[in-house]
């Protein structure tokens, strides 16, 4: 796993032969996240986090999006979004927020229109992992941006796409945000921000 952002020197653009990459068209979406928040399931005592969020097309046309939602943590552990989280949890947190527009991050996957008045709204959903005090959210298929790149551990030539990131540092004991108290994003860099990885 490679991840750079501002503040790692530049590298030389390798040779990427299978890689073709069009820059002619670059976009971004507009990526609006709510707060990050604990969720205990009653049944099985297993914690979820979640977050809200609304993506907005500012481009000047309509574009295909596939989000995924990842969180990294200190240990370099990657969870996906909705892996391991049962359908009963995901019924719990909607009710919870009782936003009718606010979907499942697999019902995104598709066009979205331009403007304020067409955007997405959901709610990504990742299970617990250990106890961690430093992690982050990472969002991809929120840009088409790509740049060849060469692993420096491996030296095979790999493709970063660029992400959103939202770091995370928790102060307290995770039990402690059970409920309706948000974890607030907090980091020493621009936070949040766009990354390549």
């Amino acid at each position: 796993m490679v991840a750079i952002d501002a503040t790692t020197p530049p590298v030389a653009d390798p040779v990427v032969p299978s890689a073709r990459i069009r820059n002619a068209d670059e976009w971004m979406m507009d990526y609006q996240g709510g707060p990050l928040r604990l969720f205990k399931d009653a049944e099985t005592g297993e914690q979820f986090w979640y977050a809200t969020y609304t993506i907005v097309n500012r481009t000047k046309r309509e574009r295909s999006i596939a989000p995924q939602w990842e969180l990294l943590d200190e240990e370099g552990r990657l969870f996906s979004a909705g892996e391991g989280v049962p359908r009963r949890v995901q019924r719990a947190i909607q009710s919870l927020l009782a936003n009718p527009l606010h979907e499942d991050q697999s019902s995104l996957i598709g066009d979205i229109m331009t403007g304020e008045e067409n955007a997405k709204s959901g709610v990504a959903i990742w299970k617990a992992g250990p106890d961690v005090k430093r992690f982050s959210i990472l969002i991809t298929g929120l840009s088409n941006i790509k740049k060849p790149f060469v692993d420096p551990l491996t030296k095979k030539a790999i493709i970063l796409k660029k992400t959103w990131r939202l770091d995370y540092q928790m102060n307290c004991d995770r039990v402690a945000l059970i409920g309706a108290v948000p974890l607030a994003a907090s980091s020493d860099e621009p936070n949040p921000r766009w990354t390549m990885r």
